[in-house]
């Protein structure tokens, strides 16, 4: 490794597991610690997964029941019930909709992944 000057340090702190892991590899590797600590931030890919984007459709499905549901509520406490039949109605819809989302997800989770090489 080219010999260049490093101004900046980092500390952590690690469990007696963690610590021991650190040593067994450092040691196996032959490297100094920063030569070690270099070699594996380089050489590592890091992901952070979110299904964030996946669900949000869903999670926006699933609020629409609520509200549906509330409508439900009313109507029925009104003595609508002709109102109180189309909400059903709209609200199994909305239910199989979203059950079908959540199964495709379910199936084939798609994850962004952030921080990757």
């Amino acid at each position: 490794m080219p010999n260049r000057r490093r101004y900046h340090s980092i500390s952590l702190k690690l469990t007696d597991e963690e610590l021991q892991l650190w040593n067994t590899k450092h040691e196996a590797s032959g490297l100094n610690k920063t030569d070690y600590l270099m070699q594996a931030i380089r050489n590592s890919e890091v992901r952070v997964y979110s299904i964030e984007e996946s669900i949000a459709p869903i999670v926006h499905e699933i609020r629409k029941i609520g509200t549906n549901l509330n409508q439900l509520a009313y109507f029925s406490n009104i003595g609508q019930e002709y109102r109180v039949r189309a909400e059903i109605e709209a609200i199994r819809k909305t239910n199989d909709r979203v059950m079908g989302q959540l199964s495709d997800f379910l199936n084939d989770p798609k994850f962004s992944i952030k921080g990757s090489k």
